[in-house]
């Protein structure tokens, strides 16, 4: 029987970065991936086709708008078969990428789905085999919808959005989350009309202000329904779906459409794992851990999609890095675990038009906190880049403590946010203040000068060094 230090089971994001951190470190590790093709769910189904798709549905639009910039043009025809080859072809091109790196690792990798014998042996093709520890990165799936739906009802997922091939005539996207409102926003600017529900406002964890001007911004191109409950779906009369919404005010509404494109979100994947015969029970929707990435089992650790909790790519990687760190201390008998780096804030980007980005505690994180702040915003269309560039929607938020300055959070809804974030990010993780932002130069014009109108504003209202 075959036993290994580690056995890293879903070689993706997180899977690769642990399984390569382990065999970096000395440790015989056997790598295990179940899907269908090699590359993780971001190549293949995620970030990388979405944005491909979604360039060419705001280069689009950028057309379209052409007119007060001096530009005249028809109306632009898109090829739908060239977009999606382009897609399809940077797809491949990025896994490729990938395969590679992974092939080229040094660990030994088997294709193939495992499953658990007892806490310390797993099957693989008929196969027992050993682990002194165990890494979970088996990614995640589509939350199932949480109302009745007719059998012959058309759902989708936006997996079977990449095997479109045409432009459907209308759409119902349920859910405005990254995966709703990208691809909603794709649909309705490819030709599509699209319907967008979502049972509470636009950004209301986040910046309700800012979900209402992302709001005003969508609604120029697709209908929005938020806050509205979605009742049920039901089977078209003449194919395709249709969906029950009970609006705001109490009111019904039926809205038929090609198909649904259910984007409520995604669940830890445990299947076919053996989860019991491992010692392993789920909390909820999934496997309880702690800041360690560490199961109740002490030798199996998560990381990536399947914790449950942020599923972005660059938490991937660390958590995959820090879970094999840890378990190698594990099988040694060392102590002090790795928990999350307490420098890095958490941060998200929505790459619909215009994005949103946000990193660090939000205004409302902070009422919840009882934490005194003070804010200062900007809006991009009285800025003199964003004045330049013909912005219509969108400002910049930024949040500071009053005693010190120093910068706690920011969000921004605006062009070029998702590039943007990464000023307050680095000032964050830093531990800088409002008026270390002053205490450089910021080039001129620039959307990034905002920041220099924000932090002045915030540094004549905290205390802390000034200069």
């Amino acid at each position: 029987m075959k036993s290994y230090d580690i056995i890293v089971l879903g070689v993706g994001s997180a899977g690769s970065r642990a399984a390569n951190t382990a065999h970096q470190a000395g440790k015989s590790v056997l790598g295990i991936d179940g899907g269908e093709r090699l590359g993780g769910l971001c190549i293949l189904r995620g970030c990388m086709p979405t944005k491909t798709l979604l360039e060419t549905a705001h280069r689009l639009h950028e057309i379209r708008v052409a007119e007060p910039f001096g530009i005249q043009v028809g109306e632009p025809q898109v090829d739908f078969e060239a977009m999606m080859d382009r897609m399809r072809s940077l797809v491949e091109r990025f896994r490729n990428a990938k395969v590679n790196a992974i092939k080229s690792a040094g660990y030994e990798l088997r294709r193939g789905t495992a499953r658990f014998l007892d806490p310390h042996h797993i099957e693989l093709d008929g196969e027992k085999i050993h682990g002194k520890a165990f890494i979970l990165c088996t990614g995640s799936k589509v939350r199932p919808i949480p109302v009745p739906v007719e059998e012959g009802a058309d759902v989708r997922t936006s997996d079977d959005l990449f095997k479109l091939l045409e432009v459907p005539s209308r759409v119902v996207v349920l859910g405005a989350g990254a995966v709703g409102l990208e691809f909603a926003q794709w649909l309705a600017r490819i030709g599509c009309k699209v319907l967008l529900g979502n049972r509470s406002p636009l950004l209301r964890r986040k910046d309700p202000e800012m979900g209402e001007e992302l709001r005003d911004a969508l609604c120029e191109e697709m209908e929005v329904l938020a806050p509205a409950r979605i009742e049920e779906i039901l089977k078209g009369e003449d194919g395709g779906a249709r969906v029950r919404f009970e609006l705001h005010d109490g009111k019904e509404r039926l809205v038929d459409c090609d198909f649904v494109l259910d984007a409520l979100g995604r669940i830890p994947n445990y299947e076919g794992l053996g989860l019991e015969a491992a010692g392993l029970r789920l909390k909820g929707e999934r496997l309880a851990s702690n800041d360690f990435l560490q199961t109740e089992v002490p030798h199996i650790f998560v990381a990536g999609d399947t914790t449950g909790t942020r599923l972005i790519l660059h938490d991937a990687n660390l958590e995959g890095q820090r879970a094999a760190r840890n378990a190698i201390r594990v099988i040694e008998g060392e102590e002090g675990l790795q928990g999350p780096d307490p420098r890095i804030p958490p941060f998200d980007v929505i790459f619909s038009d215009p994005p949103f980005a946000s990193v660090g505690k939000s205004w409302i994180d902070l009422d919840q906190e009882g934490i005194l702040f003070r804010e200062a915003t900007k809006f991009f269309p009285k800025q003199g880049r964003g004045i330049c560039m013909g912005v219509r929607h969108g400002f910049m938020r930024l949040l500071a403590n009053p005693q010190t300055g120093k910068v706690l959070g920011c969000q921004i809804l605006g062009p070029r946010a998702d590039d943007l974030i990464h000023v307050p990010m680095a000032v964050i993780a830093m531990g800088g203040s409002v008026h270390d932002m002053l205490r450089f130069p910021w080039y001129h014009p620039t959307l990034a000068e905002s920041f220099v109108e924000v932090a002045r504003e915030l540094s004549g209202q905290c205390g802390g060094q000034k200069e």
